[in-house]
């Protein structure tokens, strides 16, 4: 995508929770899109037969998992005071999506999707677990090999390297901070699953909430 100099880009972190982060992906982009419609932003479109706003996602989430920070790029054909923006935008979003931060970044370089390197999350358990010790067993592993769905099918990968850290909440949750972007990622689910067979229960589902990325900027908070 080629980007013109003089457009500004923005740079929008927002939560998405409650019935909210039942959302797809390509839903919650129609609603952004239709949402700085009617608020009136000066959104740049893409050039061609079939124009559409530049805007995207740096991160999307799974159908099902609520998020405290997701990251959403846009670029204005004028500059928009940052009070204007979240304003005016958040007028024209639901219930369940709020803006939490906003900043300017420079028009032209890496996309957020580009330079993101971590993610933390939440992940709570249905039952409670000796979570201490089963934790302790995973960061103390030189490899955690499990299997991982792809496009290509179903395959062994050694996780470990992926699991930056985790702590433990509670004797039913953890936060963990694992790969995510284009270079390495690993889904906290895939986490999940190995806790639970370390504990001897059949997987199961689990209370899994996205927290913050961590990239080369971060996004202030409100």
């Amino acid at each position: 995508m080629s980007l013109k100099q003089s457009y500004f880009r923005y740079s929008i972190s927002f939560a998405k929770i409650g019935a909210a982060r039942f959302i797809g992906h390509l839903d919650l982009q129609s609603l952004f899109q239709k949402a700085i419609k009617r608020a009136k932003l000066p959104i740049a479109y893409s050039e061609g037969f079939n124009p559409h706003q530049l805007l995207s996602f740096a991160a999307p989430l799974p159908l099902g998992m609520a998020g405290h920070m997701e990251i959403l790029e846009v670029f204005l054909t004028q500059e928009v005071s940052r009070e204007k923006i979240i304003t005016s935008l958040q007028e024209q979003l639901p219930e369940g999506i709020k803006i939490v931060g906003l900043m300017e970044v420079p028009s032209i370089g890496k996309s957020a999707a580009a330079i993101i390197r971590k993610a933390t999350y939440s992940i709570v358990f249905s039952e409670e677990l000796n979570l201490e010790e089963i934790i302790q067993a995973v960061l103390n592993s030189k490899s955690i090999e499990v299997e991982k769905k792809s496009k290509k099918g179903i395959s062994k990968a050694d996780i470990r390297p992926d699991i930056h850290d985790i702590k433990v909440d509670s004797a039913h949750g953890i936060q963990a901070i694992l790969a995510c972007g284009s270079e390495r990622n690993l889904k906290p689910d895939v986490l999940a699953r190995h806790i639970l067979c370390i504990a001897g229960i059949v997987p199961e589902n689990c209370d899994i909430t996205y927290e913050r990325l961590t990239m080369g900027q971060e996004v202030p908070s409100l």
